[in-house]
């Protein structure tokens, strides 16, 4: 096995010290799984990885959140309950999890009746509103999406390739 010499800085020692404490390893194997973890990341950036900025909450009121991550799908219909108009954009993370950013665009009467969308006023109501919902597995985002969104992104996972795993063997 060859050496490798790695200077630390006295700012970054109790990291290392920790590091090897909650490892309960050689702090080489530590290192190693965190080169190959940031190899892996980096790498992911150059198979379509960018960065995404999405605007999240209600119209006014927005922040911006920003992520590593690629676009896998795009999603537009109505709620489950069929009282929303929503889209959907859908992506990968770099750290290989599900992000899902939904936006609930209008009352769902503006398409579906619109003689009694304007009598009720609804249309001075501002409803758009954004989220950004991640999750490791697609299962986790059951009773967060509309059914068909949902059903949607359950067959993008059926299709997408499974997480790298390392082995320290």
């Amino acid at each position: 096995m060859r050496n490798k010499t790695i200077y630390v800085s006295e700012n970054d020692e109790p990291l290392f010290e920790e590091a090897k404490q909650i490892a309960g390893e050689a702090l080489s194997s530590v290192i190693a799984r965190a080169l190959r973890e940031f190899v892996s990341r980096n790498k992911e950036k150059s198979k379509g990885m960018k960065e995404i900025s999405v605007q999240i909450g209600s119209h006014g009121s927005e922040r911006e959140q920003r992520f590593t991550g690629a676009e896998v799908g795009k999603w537009t219909g109505f709620s489950t309950d069929k009282q929303w108009w929503m889209s959907a954009k859908i992506y990968r993370t770099q750290k290989n999890n599900w992000a899902v950013y939904l936006v609930t665009l209008t009352k769902a009467s503006l398409l579906t009746d619109k003689n009694s969308w304007k009598k009720s006023g609804e249309y001075l109501e501002n409803s758009h509103r954004a989220e950004l919902l991640v999750a490791e597995d697609p299962k986790e985002f059951e009773k967060k999406l509309p059914e068909t969104l949902y059903q949607m992104l359950s067959e993008l996972a059926q299709r997408d390739e499974k997480p790298i795993e390392y082995l320290d063997i």
